[in-house]
């Protein structure tokens, strides 16, 4: 990758913390150093190369992610020399959903040690993932690929997520009522309405319908994420086990 020339200003590049950090809070010692800058920056803060292209995190994010995803593949292959493709696949895309990346990202703390503008501080939960990715591209450019492998493995994985007991976790329970209501044939309706509450963080509310009874009730600033809240609470209420239409491999 070509080494590119940046116009950069900010106090925590200048006076080293920013490594410093990055070696405190991540373990990493950055050798080729410009790559860690580009990887914490976003667009908000309008950088650009001396060339005048914009310089920020969103092209290491798109290359962390292609390796993010081959780093998974060949652990869970190692780890389920037994799993079909089709179960490998679902494993997979346990650890790499959005939510689960936000989650990750969010607890290394990577927004700590962003660069971001002022007027910008709240971009909602995926700047988490996005960083975590922008990260992992960062690392792969730095150190190559199987110390890139190592650091994701231990430092990213391992440490945030149970492996063995991976095939429990619901990646959206909203789904899972559905498919297990359609396997019991049995029907669950969602009756989700805009909320006129005073909490601007409300907009929506939900309740979930299961043989005419209301059986689990949620609030959100989305739709998604009420009728989410909801099919958590009614997953709960129903004991359905979320393995309930999986064969063992």
């Amino acid at each position: 990758m070509k080494i590119l020339d940046y116009i950069l200003n900010s106090r925590m590049e200048t006076s080293g913390n920013f490594f410093i950090e990055l070696r405190k809070k991540l373990n990493i010692k950055a050798q080729k150093k410009d790559v860690y800058n580009e990887a914490f920056t976003h667009s908000s803060m309008n950088h650009k190369t001396l060339g005048g292209e914009p310089l920020n995190f969103e092209r290491l994010e798109f290359l962390g992610d292609a390796v993010l995803n081959s780093i998974i593949s060949d652990f869970l292959f190692k780890y389920y020399p037994k799993a079909k493709e089709g179960t490998l696949t679902k494993l997979r895309a346990k650890i790499v959903s959005r939510s689960k990346l936000n989650q990750i990202g969010k607890e290394m703390d990577l927004h700590t040690i962003a660069k971001i503008a002022n007027h910008h501080r709240y971009l909602g939960e995926d700047i988490h993932g996005d960083l975590l990715e922008s990260l992992i591209g960062a690392i792969f450019i730095d150190k190559g690929y199987e110390k890139t492998k190592e650091y994701v493995i231990y430092n990213a994985i391992l440490p945030f997520i149970n492996i063995k007991r991976l095939d429990s976790l619901v990646l959206s329970h909203k789904a899972l009522l559905i498919e297990w209501s359609q396997k019991i044939k049995k029907n669950i309706e969602f009756k989700t309405i805009q909320d006129q509450c005073l909490d601007p963080k409300v907009n929506y509310s939900c309740k979930i319908l299961f043989r005419d009874n209301c059986i689990a009730k949620g609030k959100g600033a989305s739709k998604k994420k009420a009728e989410e809240k909801a099919a958590i609470i009614a997953v709960r209420v129903l004991k359905i086990n979320p393995n309930f239409n999986e064969k063992r491999t």
